[in-house]
């Protein structure tokens, strides 16, 4: 199943991005021309509930500041194999992580992000100290996205970006506590390990069509290796995929809502070419999110603040937790340059 998700995935950035391209020389950045027909064309200020920014850029010289709240209330197991049937946990492992995301406009094509976090955490099971709960700094990561293509309202052409992140493990490097079992949220894509560093690359589409927007990405990560009891772990890369349907019912308000599906992978194998010994060696998720959305302010300067609230469901998997993965986001853009 998780296999047929992400050819599905595959191919809608095949198809979206792959056709329009064909009888035309390829540049490496948007012409004027192509940024003015997008700027003239439907794109009411709304932002959702996934955790990745989409395909499209904020304008050169502009920032913006998220604020990003998920949670994991984890209430079971997925069998060992593919299956939507849960199992009782043997622990309960529950979490709350507030991220702020800050982004800024480079250059007409280039954004970097900055991303920081902190981590509160309990479980009825205990982890390597003793300890059942913990809470301090999280993950800290780097972002670039390079948007080489931007869609076309008179075509079918989709924005599409590449997307690059360095993921540290200041958690780790500022003594908080581990989560017992790991902590991979599948609201969070692209995923990565809690308390390793991380290297993930990405393609992002998104294809305005009123009164929807399409996105559809895909996200590799390999882990650096880890330790657990005085030993090297070395995990399997992780493979995510998202595709979402957006509907803004109201465009002045930036009322909408929003239906994602996700999928996170585990894969058998590492880059470096190291066995795998983790356990389990392979994992797979797939969760089912719905989110609405509001535009709470907008100035003609071009600052406005959007916010989103949504729920990540587990549906089906093999080998990890079943859970629930609210979430809540506001995110304020500046005054455009």
């Amino acid at each position: 199943m998780e296999r047929r998700s992400l050819m599905i995935v595959v191919a809608v950035l095949i198809a979206m991005a792959g056709s329009p391209l064909a009888g035309r020389a390829f540049d490496w950045v948007p012409s004027d021309e192509e940024l003015a027909r997008y700027h003239r064309g439907w794109n009411p200020r709304t932002h959702g509930a996934n955790y990745s920014e989409d395909a499209d850029l904020v304008p050169q010289g502009q920032w913006a500041v998220r604020a990003y709240v998920q949670g994991q209330i984890g209430h079971g197991n997925f069998e060992n194999q593919s299956t939507a049937r849960g199992n009782a946990t043997p622990f309960s492992p529950d979490a709350v992580e507030p991220d702020v995301i800050i982004n800024y406009g480079l250059t007409r094509y280039l954004n970097v992000e900055l991303s920081m976090s902190a981590i509160y955490w309990r479980s009825s099971a205990s982890d390597s100290d003793g300890k059942n709960a913990g809470a301090g700094i999280g993950t800290t990561g780097g972002i670039v996205k390079f948007r080489p293509i931007v869609q076309d309202p008179d075509s079918w052409r989709p924005s599409v970006s590449l997307y690059s992140k360095l993921s540290l493990p200041t958690n780790r490097w500022l003594g908080t506590p581990d989560i017992p079992g790991g902590f991979t949220p599948m609201s969070r894509v692209p995923s990565s390990r809690f308390g390793s560093v991380a290297v993930t690359e990405g393609i992002l589409t998104r294809k305005n069509l009123q009164p929807f927007r399409v996105s559809a990405d895909v996200f590799y990560t390999y882990n650096a290796p880890g330790g657990e009891h005085g030993r090297t772990v070395y995990g399997g890369d992780l493979v995510s995929t998202r595709l979402a349907l957006e509907h803004v019912l109201h465009d002045d308000s930036g009322f909408g809502y929003l239906l994602e599906l996700a999928t996170l992978k585990q894969l058998p194998s590492r880059l470096d070419g190291h066995t795998i010994n983790s356990t389990p060696a392979t994992f797979w998720l797939m969760g089912v999110q719905p989110a609405i959305e509001y535009k709470f302010h907008d100035r003609p300067s071009g600052a406005h603040l959007v916010g989103a609230i949504g729920c990540m469901f587990t549906v089906a998997g093999n080998n990890d937790v079943r859970a629930i993965y609210p979430n809540i986001s506001l995110k304020y853009f500046f005054d455009e340059p």
